[in-house]
């Protein structure tokens, strides 16, 4: 019983002194947790007012350079950038007062010059046996265009031949009879009947000769031709001219009737274009005035022409006078059939203008944009007048010197329409930030 207690005591003495050692490693513990968390609040504090001192000063700053506001663009007004310019490749020129000529407006048909022009028939009847020259093709005088085997043809070669074998009799006979006149051996009378009858086989001869010419029998046939087709029936369908194959109505096989059109050869370095000239115009159109010819096909270029025919009547119905114009055509850009705007020169006088290629239309209004101020274009509505040597007259909306925007124009437009405050070719407002 007395040892049990001693146990017991023991061992609260032993709980004792172990609940005192765990006492003491939490208040250690719990001393340097909070000495960190002290120290941690301290140097934030040091910190606090330097970042408000740091911050203060940088409101301070912001408050003295407030961000540059950009000004609102103005109606019918493009900004770009340098970049864009260069890259758009806009360049401007000054308006000019100065010199410009006086043209009368009119319109009118080009036609092919019918100088120049042949329309070929065949001169026999007959069937094409080869098509020699194809459409476009150049042709030169006398060369062949299409071959055809006439049975008349060979009929008038061999009455032609006949009429020779005759006369060439005929010419033997009197040669032999004047001699044996000149011998007493035959009588005068004798001798002229024999010149006589070598002057009808003259004609004959001469007659199937000249029927053969009228038929166009001239030249030998094409080489190209089998041996067998180039016989006294082959006909050689030749051109007059030197020009352009510009139609063609025959195929191989076909049977043609005598003075049908088979081509039609165009020399097209030169055009006519007949226009109709009101009365009251007639004293600023004379022979030998200088015309600009202009087509839609090729609307920035334009053609030189000169009046070189003038109608001496005046139409009762309409009061105008009929006007041949002379086209140059020698790059054969321009195409008979095609309707022309011609200008006809009447003299000059000084106005305002601006390159063709500043004016821009849209919905019925013409417009040029007028550099305000560097990367500043400005729409400017103007009413044109004449045009000539590739500029444009303006009656109203600008001044003399105003730098326009002749090249990369369209790029300015088309920044315009769809909205430079919406982005566009210099970004965000299409100008320089």
């Amino acid at each position: 019983m007395r040892l049990r207690k001693n146990k017991t005591w023991w061992l609260a003495i032993i709980a004792f002194f172990l609940g005192m050692g765990a006492f003491w490693v939490w208040d250690h513990f719990h001393e340097d947790h909070d000495h960190d968390h002290h120290a941690r609040k301290v140097q934030e504090e040091k910190q606090k007012p330097q970042q408000e001192h740091g911050h203060g000063h940088h409101d301070d700053h912001a408050r003295k350079a407030p961000e540059k506001k950009e000004e609102p663009l103005q109606p019918g007004e493009v900004r770009l950038t340098p970049e864009v310019i260069k890259q758009t490749g806009i360049e401007t020129v000054p308006v000019l007062h100065g010199p410009m000529d006086i043209r009368v407006p009119f319109t009118g048909e080009l036609v092919f010059n019918e100088e120049r022009l042949a329309k070929i028939r065949s001169r026999v009847p007959g069937r094409v046996v080869q098509i020699v020259a194809d459409y476009g093709q150049m042709v030169k005088p006398g060369d062949v265009l299409a071959i055809i085997d006439s049975v008349e043809l060979g009929q008038a070669r061999m009455a032609a031949r006949q009429a020779a074998a005759r006369f060439n009799a005929a010419q033997k006979s009197y040669d032999r009879a004047r001699q044996l006149y000149e011998g007493k051996a035959i009588s005068r009378a004798e001798l002229q009947e024999r010149q006589a009858r070598l002057e009808v086989e003259r004609a004959d001869l001469d007659n199937a000769q000249n029927r053969l010419r009228l038929l166009g029998a001239v030249g030998a046939a094409p080489n190209s031709l089998p041996k067998e087709s180039r016989s006294g029936a082959i006909f050689a369908l030749r051109s007059p001219i030197a020009g352009r194959v510009v139609d063609r109505k025959i195929t191989p096989g076909l049977v043609v009737k005598e003075d049908e059109e088979l081509f039609t050869v165009a020399d097209a370095s030169t055009l006519w274009c007949f226009v109709q000239i009101p009365e009251k115009d007639l004293p600023l159109v004379n022979v030998g005035s200088q015309a600009a010819i202009t087509v839609s096909s090729l609307s920035q270029e334009e053609f030189p022409g000169r009046v070189d025919y003038l109608a001496d009547t005046v139409d009762k119905a309409t009061r105008t006078i009929r006007a041949r114009v002379k086209v140059d055509n020698s790059q054969n850009r321009l195409k008979a059939g095609m309707f022309a705007n011609i200008a006809i020169r009447a003299g000059e006088r000084k106005a305002l203008s601006v390159p063709e290629s500043a004016v821009l239309t849209a919905n019925g209004e013409h417009f040029v944009f007028v550099e305000m101020s560097p990367g500043s274009f400005v729409k400017h509505i103007i009413k044109p007048g004449m045009k000539g040597a590739g500029r444009v007259e303006v009656l109203d909306g600008l001044d003399p010197d105003e730098p326009v925007a002749f090249k990369g124009a369209f790029a300015l437009k088309s920044e315009l329409e769809k909205g430079v405050s919406k982005g566009g070719l210099g970004g965000g407002h299409g100008h320089a930030h």
